[in-house]
């Protein structure tokens, strides 16, 4: 038999599956099932800090209760974000949803006792228009699991510099982050979220920074 080339050992070694590495796995199947949770919230967009308690069992319209600021010192824009969110409200504030940007490949960067932190390039929502989709091939993914069960502990997206999707479109920041706690049911929920994008659109520039953070996770509802 004769020996084969380094040439051909390089293609059959390309050809083979690529191991899978069984957190990620973990990852993958770790459920998001279980009870829907009442949480209070603070919010801060464009300088703007609310407090309230949102209860995601409650038809439409009275899902959020605002405990702060007063009425009167309420935004239109705020009034207009307030009914927009009155809409979107589920209860999955679980941080298992972030595994469908994970790709099937990511590098191992920082491993500890209890948890793993990963790098990648994020996959795109379903759905994502053509924009989303380019601008994912320039963002810089992490996530971070724990070892006992692939729980998502953390996740961050970065922008690492300005991109143009568009010739007239350009995103000069993105950052957005993501922290993650344990309900009592073992899931892990977005306990703070932070964005900051800038850049601009039709030569007009736009800036907006919004966090959020569930401060009480409530008993079960519905």
């Amino acid at each position: 038999m004769s020996k084969l080339t380094l040439a051909t050992l390089t293609m059959i070694a390309l050809t083979l599956p690529a191991t899978a590495d069984p957190l990620l796995e973990m990852m993958r199947t770790h459920s998001k099932d279980g009870p829907l949770y009442a949480y209070e919230m603070s919010y801060t967009d464009s300088g703007l800090t609310a407090t309230g308690r949102i209860d995601p069992s409650q038809p439409e319209g009275q899902r959020i209760e605002i405990y702060t600021p007063e009425k009167s010192a309420w935004t239109d824009d705020f009034e207009a974000g307030l009914a927009e969110m009155e809409t979107e409200i589920d209860g999955d504030i679980w941080c298992a949803n972030f595994a469908e940007n994970v790709p099937e490949r990511a590098d191992l960067k920082i491993e500890t006792e209890t948890s793993a932190t990963y790098a990648f390039t994020p996959k795109p929502d379903a759905g994502a228009d053509g924009m989303e989709k380019k601008l994912m091939k320039k963002i810089k993914g992490e996530i971070i699991l724990a070892k006992a069960d692939g729980a998502i502990l953390g996740f961050s997206m970065t922008l690492p510099k300005p991109f143009k999707p568009a010739i007239i479109a350009k995103i000069n920041v993105f950052n957005m982050s993501v922290s993650c706690v344990r309900a009592p049911d073992g899931r892990t929920y977005v306990e703070e979220f932070a964005m900051t994008v800038s850049g601009s659109a039709m030569m007009q520039k736009f800036e907006e920074t919004v966090s959020r953070k569930i401060t009480a996770l409530l008993d079960p509802v519905g």
